[in-house]
This record gives structure tokens, C-alpha cells and sequence, in this order.
């Protein structure tokens, strides 16, 4: 078990090989064979796909699904071509699997258009036309290769800060926008288990690219399994009886939320991840999944702990220490977003 570990953390950073692309072609056309019917869509991804780019030596399939379901039948023919399954391996809605000690191959399978997907080939993309960004990378992992050689986790968590900024860049560079949100839901005073709440209000601002701020959203949504709001959540939200028994139940509101978002490059952003955790509730109270494309999610709360290298804070927290007075009421949707999008627009200002 120690020789299987070492070989698993061994870190060695060689020269950019111009067979690399060719070698992902003739694992992926092996791959899609024994796969048969289960065969997704194959991207190569990770520091092999970037041409000069110095890499481990190890290429990374991705195969997305509109809908991710791996059974025993595909974990049975990736076994037959040597790969071992490893199910998440740490990033949550990926299957995970890896040929060879060392690892020669790596294949993720994700959902098409979710987070990880777009995220990847967001930052491949940038880094292909963006030499220079390539080359920094390249000197920080070969330093990072010789400090950690026999320590993978000591050199994935020293090269994450340089990674998560430059992917930062890379959304933007993308021309992507932010799609800042915030939801208030139903509450009652004390404690009730989350996945009992149900989203009653939207509220989203577009942050473009460049940081303007071209359009706002604001919607009601009607509650179905508690439609009567308490005096806590009336008190605490400002939200009327009336206007939530009018409002739209939660599917047609989460139609007319994507169809605001459009179709352009996009990425949810919420002060933590609870925003998107509640939507995921809502759907599946509703019987349909979130889709794909909502997955794409950065959570601001731990991209501002991380850049302060403080713990985590409330909104209201973080405005003050940055000086910057709470606009509108808190608790309401819209006012909120407005308030953690000025937050993002400060962070995103810094990384450049």
C-alpha cells in the first residue's frame, strides 16, 4: 500500500509533447468503443490539451451527459480497459477514473454545460490563447513539482490560488457574465430542516464582463406544500400574504429566471452556497432537476474569505469591512443581490 501511495502522489513535470493531443484521440476512440450506447461527449482537458505546456504526463478525458447516471455496466467496461473507479475523488457530481500507477489516463465524467464542464474548457480555452498565462503556470507547478515531488496534496493546494484567479480572468476573458442572486424563502422562528424551505423570492443582478450592470431581476414565486407565510417571514422579508398568493409557483418562475439569464456565457453567484442548494430543493419538490447550466456557481462568501485569508462573514460583515454602506433592506431579494454584486465587483476588480 505505501509503494501504491507513492506512486499515486509522485509529481513529475515534463516537457510539452506535441503526441499528446493524439494520444487523448486514440484513448478517447478506445474509450468511446467500449462504452458503446453509453459514450458521452469527449473533451480533452488539463495541461496536456494546451499546446507547450509543461504537464504531468497523465491525459484527461471528459465526457459530458445531459443527464449523469454511471452504473455497473459502465464501471464494468472501464475496468475492462484498465481504469479503477473512484466515484467523486473530491469535487462532488463528477465519476472519477484513473488508469495506471502512475496514472497515465483520467476520466471525469460530468454533467455537459454544469459547472466542472464549462469550467474546463473555459480555462483550456484562455490558457491556449493566452501564452503567457501558460508559461507563469508552467514555472509555478515545475516549482511546485521539485518542493512537492512525492506530495500531491501539498502541490495541488500550493498552485490553487494562482489556478482559481487565473480561471477568474479566464470566465471573463470568455466574455462571460455574473449572474449575482440572492433568494429569501419560507422561515419560521428557531430552527426547521433546510430542505423544508421553499424559495418565495428572486432577485438577480447581470454583471457583465466589462462590470456594468445592464439588467435586474425580481420575481415572487408562490410556496406549495406551506403557502402561508409566518409573522417571522413576513417581518423578516417584508413579503406580503397576498403577493406571494399571486405570485408564480416555482417552475414557471425558474423558466422566466432562465429565460431573463438568455443564452450567452453565463456563471451563478451567491454569498455561499445555500442559494443554489435551495433551488435544488425546490426542483426536486417539484419533480425536475436544476438545470446544467445553473450548476455553473461561484460562491462569493469563500472567494472573499480566501482573498482576505479571513474566515467566512456575513454580507452585512463583509460591506463594512470594506466600507461600503448596506443599500436597501436587508432580507429582500433584489436589494441584496444589488449589495453582494457591489462585493463582487471589488473582488473582481483586485484579480484583475
Amino acid at each position: 500500500m505505501l509503494y501504491v501511495k507513492a506512486l499515486e502522489d509522485h509529481i513529475e513535470i515534463v516537457d510539452y509533447d506535441p503526441g499528446w493531443p493524439a494520444g487523448f484521440a486514440r484513448e478517447a476512440a478506445d474509450v468511446r468503443r467500449a462504452l458503446g450506447p453509453l459514450a458521452g461527449e469527449f473533451e480533452h482537458i488539463g495541461s496536456t490539451a494546451v499546446p507547450g505546456l509543461g504537464a504531468k504526463p497523465t491525459i484527461d478525458l471528459m465526457i459530458g451527459y445531459p443527464e449523469l447516471e454511471i452504473g455497473e455496466g459502465f464501471v464494468g467496461a472501464m475496468k475492462r480497459l484498465g481504469y479503477d473507479y473512484l466515484g467523486e475523488y473530491g469535487i462532488p457530481g463528477r465519476h472519477f477514473f484513473r488508469k495506471g500507477l502512475p496514472p497515465t489516463h483520467h476520466v471525469h465524467c460530468v454533467l455537459r454545460d454544469g459547472d466542472f464542464w464549462t469550467k474546463q474548457i473555459v480555462f483550456r480555452d484562455y490558457l491556449r490563447s493566452n501564452p503567457a498565462v501558460a508559461v507563469s503556470y508552467e514555472r509555478l507547478k515545475r516549482d511546485l513539482g521539485t518542493r512537492f515531488s512525492h506530495d500531491r496534496k501539498s502541490y495541488t493546494t500550493a498552485k490553487t490560488d494562482f489556478i482559481l484567479d487565473a480561471q477568474e480572468r479566464a470566465w471573463r476573458w470568455a466574455g462571460a457574465a455574473l449572474i449575482v442572486f440572492d433568494l429569501e424563502a419560507t422561515c419560521w422562528e428557531g430552527c426547521r430542516p433546510d430542505e423544508k424551505m421553499e424559495t418565495i423570492e428572486i432577485g438577480a443582478v447581470r454583471l457583465e464582463a466589462d462590470l456594468s450592470v445592464p439588467s435586474e431581476f425580481d420575481l415572487l414565486v408562490k410556496p406549495k406544500a406551506e403557502p402561508a407565510l409566518t409573522d417571522f417571514c413576513r417581518k423578516l422579508t417584508g413579503i406580503r400574504q397576498p403577493d406571494v398568493d399571486a405570485a408564480a409557483p416555482f417552475p414557471r418562475a425558474l423558466d422566466d429566471f432562465s429565460a431573463w439569464i438568455g443564452g450567452r456565457p453565463f456563471r451563478l453567484a451567491s454569498w455561499s452556497g445555500y442559494d443554489v442548494a435551495q433551488l435544488r430543493w425546490d426542483c426536486a419538490r417539484h419533480g425536475r432537476a436544476l438545470p446544467a447550466k445553473l450548476e455553473r456557481h461561484i460562491d462569493l462568501q469563500a472567494l472573499y474569505a480566501r482573498r482576505r485569508k479571513s474566515a467566512p462573514v456575513s454580507m452585512a460583515e463583509a460591506l463594512e469591512r470594506e466600507g461600503l454602506a448596506l443599500q436597501g433592506r436587508l432580507h429582500g431579494a433584489l436589494d441584496d443581490a444589488r449589495n453582494i454584486a457591489r462585493l463582487a465587483k471589488l473582488l473582481l476588480e483586485e484579480i484583475g
